[in-house]
């Protein structure tokens, strides 16, 4: 390849990357939006884990159980209402709890709970959050803790519409995710048997759980919806519900609903007679309706009512400070220098040709955390600093096995040839095994560890290429100088005859 051409691809390429790491990197005010509009930059729009930004938790209290603050709060003054009021209740520990809810015993209602604890667990375990609990408390009580969920720019309140959206998030998800009781269809006209201000679309005595497959989030082009998959006999059964309904003279709909609450709604314009079907849904909701519905639909149901929509939200700060974003970002940063100052220490010009490759490494993992809605902390930046350092032991252990060649005596073209053919099957073997066990850890593995299991898939995916594009920025740098050895910072030993 001669200078020119050289010279100019390098340019173009090093213009790229300038420009997405000027988009990464930096935010800014939109000119002409009087201070309004605001760019958030890649890197402040990953949305990060607790151990950075906080956390939320809610406290559920299952109907009839109060506070001992509402207990007192609630009392009458009037004093014959008064002694009603008090006998309505027991105290047990810091609550107290109406006697109706006790009919069963105190057993029974702290088995409830302990059992409802187990299926809102399994529930948050499908948000894909990087940590969360779902605890007893108090024996009467369950207590949510969850991530925030901001990214950089709505956790310095840079960016208010993110951040509200991420409060809204959580607040949704605590009502939606404690919804009681089992699934049922039903239509406003029609159905198999009459059920209050409606009927229910199945018989009573079948078990819901025998047509449904699964349930999850379906998400293409910006448009979303709740995927449903059913089993042949459910297949049979919406074939006839969906017939039946067509019948129906203003309500032509599905309606699936958790309890008394209705979730989604089905619209039916044809005979149904497929295995799955979709239905829209706003993005918002779309993950958490899912949730819920595959919770149900495999028999996980809870049993208590925790009036959750009524429960308060408390926000609590990052357990590291609210320097701990900052510095993780300074940290990584520190690590990219020093990689990059030792390769070109070591290898002179060669070295800035695996610094591009750390830069472009750097960049394609922003970018695809950012895309993909992963929630960053910092296990997973360790697992990302992981990545990068396969990224430059594979190209240090190049550079090396180069060097070798060369005092051997052979020249640079040769050598690099020779390098590559030898490291082939090791570098590839390597790189393989190791993105099998990120892959395993992503799909087995739930919260934190699943993320970084995804992250650490993407860096050893992008390390693999890198390190095979390290090759062609090698040539293509080189190809104009004439002095090879010098570019690579080797040396060659003179072959003496004798």
């Amino acid at each position: 390849m001669g200078k020119i051409k050289s010279a100019v691809l390098t340019a173009i390429l090093v213009a790229a990357i300038a420009v997405l790491a000027f988009f990464a990197l930096f935010s800014w005010q939109v000119p002409g939006s009087n201070g309004v509009d605001r760019y958030n930059s890649f890197i402040s729009s990953i949305r990060m884990g607790g151990d950075l930004t906080g956390e939320a938790y809610a406290v559920l209290y299952p109907e009839g159980v109060i506070t001992v603050s509402d207990f007192e709060f609630g009392k009458p003054e009037d004093a014959d209402k008064l002694e009603e009021y008090e006998n309505k209740y027991e105290r047990h520990g810091n609550v107290y709890i109406e006697k109706d809810a006790l009919t069963d015993g105190v057993d029974s209602l702290k088995a409830s709970v302990l059992a409802d604890a187990e299926v809102l667990n399994n529930r948050y375990a499908q948000k894909g959050y990087s940590a969360y609990s779902v605890s007893v408390q108090d024996e009467f009580t369950l207590k949510v803790t969850v991530p925030t969920n901001f990214t950089y720019s709505s956790y310095k309140r840079y960016d208010e519409s993110a951040r509200s959206n991420a409060t809204g998030a959580i607040s949704r998800t605590v009502q939606l995710l404690a919804y009681d009781g089992e699934l049922t269809l039903r239509n406003s006209k029609v159905g198999e048997s009459k059920f209050k201000d409606g009927y229910i679309l199945t018989p009573i005595q079948k078990d819901i759980k025998d047509y449904f497959k699964s349930v999850s989030k379906y998400s293409v082009g910006g448009n979303h919806s709740v995927k449903v998959n059913l089993t042949k006999e459910g297949k049979e059964r919406f074939k006839i519900i969906s017939n039946l309904v067509m019948g129906a003279e203003d309500d032509k709909a599905i309606g699936f609903y958790v309890g008394d609450n209705k979730l989604l709604s089905l619209e039916v314009s044809e005979v149904m007679d497929r295995s799955s079907f979709y239905i829209s849904v706003d993005e918002a909701y779309a993950q958490d309706y899912a949730v819920i519905l595959n919770s149900v639909v495999h028999g996980e149901t809870i049993d208590l009512n925790y009036n959750a929509s009524e429960a308060q939200i408390v926000y609590a700060s990052a357990q590291l400070g609210d320097l701990a974003a900052p510095l993780l970002g300074v940290a990584m940063l520190l690590v990219i220098l020093g990689f990059i100052i030792y390769s070109v220490v070591k290898y002179k010009r060669l070295g800035l040709v695996n610094a591009l490759m750390i830069v472009i490494f750097a960049l394609t993992l922003i970018t695809a955390i950012m895309l993909l809605g992963i929630q960053l902390t910092i296990a997973g930046a360790i697992t990302a600093v992981l990545g990068l350092t396969l990224l430059c032991g594979s190209n240090f252990l190049l550079f090396e096995k180069v060097r070798k060649e060369t005092k051997a005596g052979k020249i640079v073209q040769s050598a690099v040839k020779s390098g590559y053919r030898k490291l082939l099957t090791g570098i590839l073997e390597l790189h393989a095994v190791l993105i099998a066990a990120a892959l395993l850890l992503a799909f087995v593995a739930v919260g934190e560890l699943a993320s970084c299991g995804l992250i650490f898939f993407i860096s050893v995916t992008a390390s693999y290429v890198l390190y095979w594009f390290t090759r062609f920025m090698w040539y293509v740098t080189s190809s104009p100088v004439r002095n090879k050895f010098a570019f690579c910072g080797f040396t060659r030993e003179e072959q003496k005859n004798g």
